[in-house]
């Protein structure tokens, strides 16, 4: 893929995604703030009558449990009404983005029937889309790792084979490092979830099975979300490119082996054919039947 169709596929992906965010936040938002008058009412109601029994406190720590119950799925019900808005722009424009990359992390969903039907056909042109733009990002990281192959390391030009290993495993590590390691560093700090869960939130994001316990962004509020949702959404863009160049390089190199295995058996085949008729020879020979041998 060219340079340039490349990147008009990228700038196009990214007006379309701003015009869905901002279609899903309209769609949205209303709901979500009137969810919010209703159940911050509720509650209100709710400690009136039952002042003399339960204190704020008291409801507040009842709601955390139901709330973690719900993230854990025991519960179907939503005890909490601090959490910032899921349908700004910010939000909007993130979830539409996961939605076409087919991780959909379903923490966020629309409760609409007009969300529904437009995310529905929003992904369906999207998700082509944005497979183009992932496959031409994959053939110019690709081209960068073949050049990096061709690089030789001064000490080991006699070690072919060693170089080359060694060379494979200096290249995954720095992926690995970039993608994987350094990003999940920069999780923990600001997310407040352990290193382990930050590498865990990483590589289910990649592998795009999103089961949406971990989700970046749902606790900072402001445009430093929107900054920061931005970053991972190239983050994230760059990680499935080079997993598909990864999966890529496993399906040339197992083709690669299928092939020379292939030609070694019918060169094995040629030779025994081969030697069966030199076999042949040399006994008419011994026999003296010349008419078989001419």
């Amino acid at each position: 893929m060219e340079g340039k169709t490349l990147l008009i596929l990228i700038l196009v992906l990214f007006v379309y995604s701003l015009i869905g965010g901002a279609i899903m936040m309209a769609l949205e938002q209303s709901n979500e703030e009137t969810a919010t008058t209703d159940i911050t009412t509720t509650l209100s109601t709710f400690l009136t009558d039952h002042s003399s029994c339960m204190s704020n406190s008291e409801l507040t720590a009842l709601l955390t449990e139901v709330r973690a119950a719900y993230d854990s799925g025991v519960l179907s019900v939503n005890g909490s009404t601090t959490a910032a808005s899921q349908w700004d722009f910010g939000n909007s424009h993130f979830f539409v983005l996961t939605a076409i990359t087919t991780i959909g992390y379903g923490n966020q969903t629309p409760a609409t029937k007009g969300g529904q039907a437009f995310i529905v056909i929003f992904a369906l042109i999207g998700i082509p889309v944005t497979g183009l733009m992932i496959a031409g990002l994959a053939e110019k990281i690709k081209k960068f790792y073949s050049y990096l192959k061709t690089k030789t390391i001064p000490c080991l030009e006699k070690y072919t084979k060693t170089e080359n290993v060694l060379k494979h495993l200096l290249i995954y590590l720095t992926i690995i490092c970039l993608l994987i390691l350094i990003p999940s560093a920069i999780f923990f700090t600001i997310e407040g979830w352990t290193y382990g869960e930050a590498i865990y939130y990483s590589l289910i994001t990649f592998t795009t099975i999103g089961f949406g316990d971990f989700v970046v962004g749902t606790e900072n509020e402001g445009g430093t979300r929107i900054v920061y949702k931005l970053l991972v959404i190239i983050w994230l863009f760059i990680g499935l490119a080079c997993l598909v160049t990864l999966i890529g390089e496993c399906t040339d190199t197992l083709k690669a082996f299928t092939e020379k295995k292939e030609k070694e058996k019918v060169k094995d085949g040629s030779n025994i054919r081969d030697t069966d008729t030199d076999v042949n020879i040399k006994t008419d020979v011994v026999n003296g039947d010349l008419t078989k041998v001419a």
